[in-house]
């Protein structure tokens, strides 16, 4: 992480990338036809059906804006039974593109167009001041919780929230350090009864013999869900870490959003069912913006080409039956045996190189990541599936 922060030029002008010889029929359809649909608070695999039955189904991510711009769907005139009385034609319902994209303007360039997509989805991503408000809220009702049964002790907010990657589905990660407790059990018990007394918090989970014991649940007034573990420090540290990843790489914050909505779709999001988790998937990011760094003249800034050298870089290009990548140091590659990243059992799991630890892999659970290769390895696939 030697390099120096990057400076941006006022304008840019950007090439677009060569057309990928490959054809849709070489491919399965994706999902058996699911559809996929992003709201403000939910992500789904379910397509609400706001049209009527007869209605083609909703682009919810075309890049053709061109007549969804200033309108919605388009609905065909009803055939009247007789002269009179006539049936009013139904108004055009919006689109739920309409939503987040600002399709008042096309670029010729995909990648442009790609560009401004990201760039508005981001936006729509982001909490808004009522949202931001709600969120400090229940932290701080939650902290007096906690500090009302360890007075003395520090309660710090880690995770997505401190980073400001956060999806408005994102929960909330506590630790609470200097409790003073022999066992970490017997600390979220306490919290457990404490939350129940005052009728603030439902779905409350104990989760005691996990690796990192853990309590959930959701707090009432927001809807909110919080996990708080106790004397667990790398959290924060990589919080830390991350922020000034974040600084120092512009275009980390739209491309791991964005890409956090694509795993969370396909429930692969989460390292506990073998997806790629966030902190793996933004050393992903930073080693394929550094090595671009390394074997390009000038830096690229076109969200639209990053997001495509990501799926083509982890889904053709990375041979991760032997090597594993880094975001540390100057190189990016390591060979996986040389570090004892090596799973004999399962080569092709991707190896990541730990940044705040060097000899852990991150990347060692991630068991179903060949299903994310085949997504990012198939951009035909992909453009069905998600086509921002």
């Amino acid at each position: 992480m030697e390099e120096q922060s990057l400076n941006i030029p006022e304008t840019f002008v950007y090439d677009t990338l060569s057309p990928l010889a490959l054809s849709a029929a070489n491919f399965p359809s994706p999902d058996n036809g699911e559809s996929y649909s992003v709201f403000r608070n939910e992500i789904s695999v379910d397509t609400p059906q706001r049209a009527s039955p007869t209605s083609a189904t909703v682009d919810f991510f075309s890049l053709d804006v061109t007549s969804e711009a200033h309108g919605g769907v388009s609905l065909p005139e009803p055939v009247a039974a007789a002269p009179e009385p006539k049936t009013p034609t139904p108004a055009p319902e919006p689109k739920l593109e309409s939503v987040w994209f600002g399709g008042n303007c096309k670029f010729k360039s995909p990648m442009l167009q790609l560009h401004k997509e990201i760039v508005d989805f981001c936006e729509f991503l982001s909490p808004t001041v009522e949202e931001k408000a709600a969120r400090d809220m229940a932290i701080e009702s939650v902290f007096g919780v906690i500090k009302h049964i360890w007075p003395h002790c520090r309660v710090e907010v880690f995770g997505s929230f401190r980073t400001g990657l956060y999806l408005p589905t994102s929960d909330i990660d506590v630790v609470i350090l200097k409790s003073g407790l022999p066992n970490p059990q017997i600390g979220l018990n306490a919290i457990s009864k404490a939350l129940s007394q005052r009728n603030m918090a439902k779905k409350i989970q104990v989760i005691g013999k996990a690796r990192v014991p853990i309590i959930k649940f959701v707090e009432k007034k927001s809807g909110l869900a919080f996990d708080i573990s106790f004397d667990i420090d790398n959290g924060p540290k990589a919080a830390e870490y991350i922020q000034e990843a974040v600084l120092k790489w512009p275009p980390l914050r739209p491309l791991c959003l964005i890409l956090k909505v694509f795993l969370q779709q396909r429930e692969l999001n989460e390292v506990y069912s073998g997806g790629i988790g966030s902190y793996a998937l933004l050393a992903m990011l930073m080693a394929m913006l550094k090595n671009l760094r390394l074997s390009q003249a000038s830096a690229e800034h076109n969200l639209g080409v990053l997001l495509v050298h990501f799926f083509d870089f982890y889904g053709r290009k990375l041979n991760t039956s032997d090597v594993g990548v880094s975001c540390n140091g100057t190189g990016t590659f390591f060979v996986k045996s040389s570090k004892g990243f090596l799973n004999k059992s399962r080569p092709s799991l991707i190896s990541i190189e730990d940044p705040q630890a060097p000899e852990n892999d991150i990347g060692k659970n991630s068991f179903n990541y060949f299903q994310v290769c085949l997504l990012l390895c198939n951009p035909v696939y992909c453009a069905s599936c998600f086509s921002i």
